[in-house]
């Protein structure tokens, strides 16, 4: 899909956007190997292709290398195409059960089974709860008055 150049900034841009905290073994967006899975989403949309190799072609101008101000830098100049690379990198790295499971989220799918979540307790019920009980009963009157 891309140049071993570009190859090679999407890895250390994936790796910035994701970085990697060796002391719980989670690797990197780029060392994980996300840009395949943006290759593979580049192939089947035109557009999302053209945002990644705009960026890119930005990334190339760099003379610091990849660096968060960079990307930040990426981010203000090219706002629609870094979200396009941003949400996309979030689906190929979380996607994974290999990488769900570091997060202590079931390795499976969510659907059909989702995962499970342990319900609020009462007490955390009744903070969350209060403001709208201290409103009192509001409701719209489908006739056109209110209550």
């Amino acid at each position: 899909m891309w140049s071993a150049d570009e190859r090679n900034l999407l890895t250390a841009i994936l790796d910035v956007l994701i970085p990697p905290n060796a002391a719980r073994a989670i690797p990197g967006g780029g060392a994980l190997g996300v840009a395949d899975f943006l290759g593979a989403v580049a192939s089947q949309d035109a557009q999302f292709r053209t945002q990644i190799t705009a960026l890119l072609n930005m990334a190339q101008t760099a003379t610091d290398g990849i660096t968060i101000e960079l990307v930040r830098q990426l981010e203000a100049e090219q706002p629609d195409a870094f979200t396009a690379l941003l949400t996309e990198t979030y689906k190929g790295y979380y996607s994974r059960p290999d990488m769900r499971a570091k997060f202590g989220v079931g390795a499976h799918p969510v659907h059909p089974l989702g995962y499970d979540v342990p319900p609020e307790s009462p007490e955390l019920m009744e903070v969350l709860t209060a403001p709208v009980r201290m409103r009192g009963r509001i409701f719209r009157d489908p006739t056109g008055g209110t209550t």
